[in-house]
């Protein structure tokens, strides 16, 4: 579809979907009556705004629809005529909610606390069940409400119950980018402990969106056994430990090594990416990657940018993929 946005007088730059939002602004020249064409899928739903002589970041004063974006609560949003949100990308609340603990998890590698909600399905709470640990958990919680979707799932038969940890980060981009001490404190600490305290089976999911999903993808890698799915949101796979540029790398470790040694035995992975972003292509690679390895994978595409609605709208795939019943 073709699309026109006017440009209100005040704005210098646009920024979108299309550059990873303020990372690569498009500037606009002065004057009035400006209009900016864009062509989009007819399935679209993309993100927009201005900014303005001050540098703020300011929503397009015509267009009444604001996106839910945590990261920018001044941006526009817009989809085509074909676009419709997965039915449970706001799933319902559940008639009956799972037990939640919030934990804080000592940990002797990081000299630190990490803050850790835990939620089981309602009635299961003395049941060996599969663990899937979350990055970015708060938002997932609470945004994406990751839970009360798995709720969903369980109630139509089309998921198997799984324990869910909500992991916060402290540092989240130094972290979740090759950080040894972070993938010993994973790996050696916080399953183990979560495993002591609930009853699990020895399954594990790794969840993550953007660096948080280049972490899940990490740490599948590089801990072979311990990871049995790993669920991607538009991971953020350029970037290597001796150049680690997410935006604009030309090196990728998660590519690299699956082109290579291949993923370890047993590994399944489902991945989403869309397509507006700069990290289309590299999600491409690493899917072609797994599927010359015959590894069993899903690899999801939206005409969307980098943003949450996006990925709450593979939320239910991802898990039914993951969850198999």
């Amino acid at each position: 579809m073709r699309v026109t946005v006017t440009v209100p007088d005040w704005a210098t730059h646009l920024v979108s979907d299309l550059g990873d939002m303020d990372r690569s602004p498009r500037r606009l020249e002065p004057g009035t009556g400006r209009e900016v064409p864009l062509e989009l899928a007819d399935d679209v739903y993309f993100e927009y705004a201005f900014i303005d002589g001050e540098g703020r970041l300011r929503a397009d004063p015509a267009n009444p629809r604001r996106a839910d974006n945590p990261w920018y609560p001044e941006v526009s949003a817009l989809t085509g005529p074909e676009y419709r949100p997965d039915p449970l990308a706001d799933p319902p609340e559940p008639a009956r909610p799972g037990t939640v603990d919030r934990l804080r998890v000592e940990s002797r590698t990081l000299h630190q606390h990490r803050r850790v909600i835990v939620v089981t399905p309602p009635g299961l709470e003395d049941v060996r069940l599969p663990l899937a640990l979350v990055q970015d958990g708060v938002a997932f919680y609470r945004l994406a409400r990751l839970a009360d979707v798995l709720q969903a799932l369980l109630a139509a038969g089309e998921a198997r119950p799984a324990r869910l940890a909500f992991v916060e980060p402290v540092e989240r981009s130094r972290e979740y980018a090759f950080h040894e001490g972070y993938l010993d404190f994973v790996d050696r600490e916080l399953v183990p402990e979560l495993r002591r305290r609930y009853p699990s089976t020895d399954e594990l999911l790794a969840v993550g969106a953007s660096l948080g999903g280049l972490f899940s993808a990490n740490l599948a890698l590089s801990r072979p056994g311990l990871v049995r799915t790993a669920v991607t949101f538009s991971g953020a796979f350029l970037g290597h430990p001796e150049a680690p540029d997410f935006y604009a790398g030309t090196r990728s470790f998660v590519a690299e090594r699956l082109e290579g040694d291949g993923p370890p035995p047993g590994l399944r992975w489902y991945a989403e990416c869309g397509t507006l972003e700069w990290l289309t292509d590299v999600n491409r690679r690493v899917e072609a990657a797994l599927a010359s390895h015959g590894t069993e994978h899903a690899h999801r595409e939206r005409h969307a940018g980098h943003n949450w609605t996006n990925w709450r709208n593979g939320l239910a795939s991802a898990l039914r993929f993951a969850l198999r019943p």
